[in-house]
C-alpha cells in the first residue's frame, strides 16, 4: 500500500526578503588580464583563474539557503530559486514533530532579474511534504516545472517507506503558493516517489524529467504524462526507468545538478561524490527487471548496460554541483572551491572563473537572457550575478 501524503499541522509565515543590486567589483586575477578575460588564451597551459565582478540580485534574510535556480522559459527575465532551511537535529516523527517545520522548502520568484530585481517568496500549503528540502528545479517548455528533495521520505521520518521523488508544479503565480486544494492540501500537479535523496533534475522535453537518485546512485528517468488536478493524488499514468545504478554518488548537503543535451541525447551529470562530470547516452540501455515502486504504475524498469562517458575526470573539480549547458559549453560550479569552470562537451577546459566566494559555498548556476551567469551562495543565502558575459 502506498503511504499517504501527510497534511501540514502548523501555520506558515513567509520570510522577509531583502534585495540588492549594488555592484561588488573584485580585483582582477594576477597578470594583465582583467575580470572576464581568459588569462590562458593563446598559451600552452590551461586557462588561468579570472576573478569575477559580481552583484547581488536576491538575498533572503534569516537562514534560508538557495540550492538551485532556473529562468522561466516564457517569462524570460523571471528567475526561480529553490530555498531550504538548515538541517535540524529536531525529530519529525509521528510522535515528535518539533523538526517538521524546518523541512519546509520555499521558492523565490525574482522578476526583472537582469535589470531591477524584485522578489516574492512562496511555499506550498503542504510544503513539508511536496517542497521538502529542495535541491533542484527544472522547467519544461510550457512553463510548468519540477522540484525534488534531499530526503529519504516525504512523510514522518519514522515511517519505513522510502517515499520520495520529483514533484511537478504550475508556474501560474496565482496557483503556486495559493491555499491548498484537493486530497493533499497542496497545489502540486503531479508527483512520483522512486527517487529518495534526489540531488538534481533536468527536463528532457515535455513531461519527461531526469533525477539524480542519491540513495542508490542512479539516474532515474520519469514521464509524468498528464497532470492531475492541483492537489489531487492520481499518479497511475506515470512511468520510470532507472539507469546507471551505482555509477554516481551523492555528497550529502551538496546538490548534483543535471543538464539534458537534446542535440546529442545525452544527460550531463555533476557526479559530486566522485568529483567528476559524466554524460549518459539516453538512447542506450536495455530493459531489465522491474524496480520497486510505491506508485501504482506499470512501467518501472531497470535499464541495463547504458553507456556512460567521463567528460571531466576527477582532478580538475573537487565537488561539482551547479551545471548548465549553453551553446555547446558546459558550465560547472565547484562547491569545494567557489570556482565556475567552462568546458566544451568533450571536457576541454575553456575558462576558469573565480566567484570570490571561497570554499563550500557555490551550488546552483544559471545563465540569464543577457548571457550572464548567476550562482547560488549557500553561506550568504544570496543569488549573485557575474557582470561579465559568459566566455
Amino acid at each position: 500500500m502506498r503511504p499517504p501524503c501527510r497534511s501540514p499541522f502548523f501555520s506558515l509565515v513567509a520570510p522577509f526578503v531583502a534585495l540588492g543590486c549594488a555592484s561588488e567589483p573584485l580585483d582582477s586575477a594576477a597578470g594583465d588580464e582583467g575580470a572576464g578575460g581568459n588569462a590562458g588564451e593563446g598559451s600552452d597551459g590551461p586557462p588561468k583563474p579570472v576573478l569575477a565582478t559580481t552583484s547581488v540580485v536576491f538575498g533572503p534574510s534569516g537562514t534560508l539557503q538557495p540550492t538551485a535556480l532556473a529562468f522561466h522559459p516564457i517569462r524570460a527575465d523571471e528567475l526561480w530559486v529553490t530555498l531550504r532551511q538548515p538541517a535540524t537535529d529536531q525529530p519529525c516523527t509521528s510522535t515528535e514533530d518539533a523538526g517538521c517545520r524546518a523541512l519546509i522548502g520555499w521558492i523565490a520568484i525574482v522578476s526583472n532579474a537582469d535589470e531591477a530585481p524584485d522578489a516574492q517568496v512562496k511555499t506550498d500549503a503542504n510544503g513539508w511534504h511536496f517542497l521538502r528540502r529542495p535541491t533542484s528545479i527544472a522547467f519544461a517548455e510550457d512553463g510548468s516545472f519540477a522540484t525534488c528533495a534531499e530526503a529519504r521520505t516525504s512523510n514522518y521520518e519514522d515511517e519505513a517507506a522510502d517515499f520520495n521523488g520529483p514533484v511537478r508544479w504550475s508556474s501560474d503565480v496565482t496557483l503556486f503558493g495559493a491555499p491548498g486544494q484537493g486530497e493533499t492540501n497542496s497545489t502540486h500537479i503531479d508527483m512520483l516517489h522512486e527517487t529518495p535523496f534526489c540531488m538534481g533534475l533536468a527536463n528532457e522535453g515535455g513531461t519527461i524529467y531526469w533525477a539524480f537518485n542519491g540513495q542508490v546512485g542512479s539516474l532515474d528517468r520519469y514521464d509524468f504524462h498528464e497532470p492531475h488536478g492541483p492537489g489531487e493524488d492520481d499518479h497511475s499514468d506515470g512511468e520510470v526507468w532507472r539507469y546507471a545504478t551505482g555509477e554516481v554518488s551523492r555528497l550529502a548537503g551538496v546538490p548534483s545538478h543535471l543538464a539534458y543535451d537534446a542535440e546529442r541525447d545525452e544527460l550531463f551529470v555533476a557526479d559530486t561524490g566522485h568529483g567528476r562530470v559524466i554524460a549518459l547516452d539516453a538512447t542506450s540501455g536495455s530493459y531489465g527487471e522491474p524496480i520497486f515502486s510505491y506508485d501504482p504504475i506499470e512501467t518501472r524498469a531497470e535499464m541495463i548496460g547504458a553507456s556512460v562517458r567521463e567528460v571531466v575526470p576527477p582532478g580538475t573539480l573537487v565537488a561539482p554541483s551547479g551545471l548548465v549547458l549553453d551553446e555547446g559549453r558546459l558550465f560547472v560550479s565547484d562547491h569545494a572551491t567557489g570556482h565556475i569552470h567552462a568546458f566544451d562537451r568533450d571536457g576541454a577546459l575553456l575558462a576558469d572563473i573565480d566567484t570570490g566566494r571561497g570554499p563550500n559555498d557555490v551550488s546552483g548556476i544559471a545563465i540569464g537572457p543577457a548571457g550572464r551567469l548567476y550562482f547560488a551562495s549557500a553561506a550568504s543565502g544570496e543569488i549573485h550575478r557575474i557582470e561579465e558575459p559568459v566566455p
